[in-house]
C-alpha cells in the first residue's frame, strides 16, 4: 500500500453528534465516550460538489479528545500538571484504504489543531486496549511516551 496523500486530507472541528455516529458504527468498541472536542478527517475526492461551488469531500475519520479518566492523570506525566491541562485521546477511527501512515499523520495534525485552538492543554494521554491486542504502536510511531502496562489481574 502507498503512503496517504496528505494533499487530499484536512482536519477540522466537527459536531459531536456526527462524531458519535461514526464512532458507534465503526470503532471497534462501538461505544461513545466523554468528548470535549471532536475532529473530523476529510478527504478531497477531486470532484466538484454537485450543489455548491466547492470541492466534494468525504468524512473518512474522527479523532475524539476528552477529559481524562482518573482523578489526577497529569501527575503521571509531570508534577504540578493540572487535570484541566490534560486531554485524553479517547477515540480514533479512520476508514481503511487511504494509505499507510494516515493514523499517525492525523494524530499529528490534530495535535497541531489543539495547540492553536486549545492552548491551555499542555499534555495528552491515551490508552491502548490490551484486550483488543493493541500495544500502542500508532502512539509510539508518533513519539508518545510509553508508560507501561496498567493491566492488573
Amino acid at each position: 500500500m502507498k503512503y496517504c496523500d496528505t494533499d487530499k486530507l484536512s482536519i477540522r472541528k466537527m459536531d459531536k453528534t456526527s462524531a458519535k455516529k461514526m464512532v458507534v458504527k465503526y470503532h471497534y468498541s462501538h461505544l461513545w465516550t466523554k468528548c470535549s472536542v471532536a475532529l473530523g478527517l476529510f478527504y478531497d475526492t477531486g470532484k466538484q460538489h454537485a450543489f455548491f461551488d466547492e470541492a466534494e469531500e468525504k468524512m473518512i475519520g474522527v479523532i475524539v479528545y476528552g477529559d481524562p479518566v482518573g482523578r489526577n492523570p497529569g501527575s503521571s506525566i509531570a508534577e504540578g500538571l493540572e487535570h484541566t491541562q490534560v486531554y485524553e485521546l479517547a477515540r480514533l477511527y479512520i476508514h481503511d484504504g487511504y494509505g499507510n501512515n494516515i493514523e499517525s499523520w492525523s494524530i499529528s495534525q490534530s495535535m497541531d489543531w489543539l495547540r492553536k485552538n486549545f492552548s491551555h492543554i499542555l499534555a495528552l494521554i491515551s490508552y491502548a486496549s490490551l484486550m483488543e491486542g493493541h500495544v500502542g504502536t500508532i502512539y509510539q510511531a508518533t513519539n508518545w511516551i510509553y508508560q507501561g502496562n496498567s493491566l492488573r489481574w
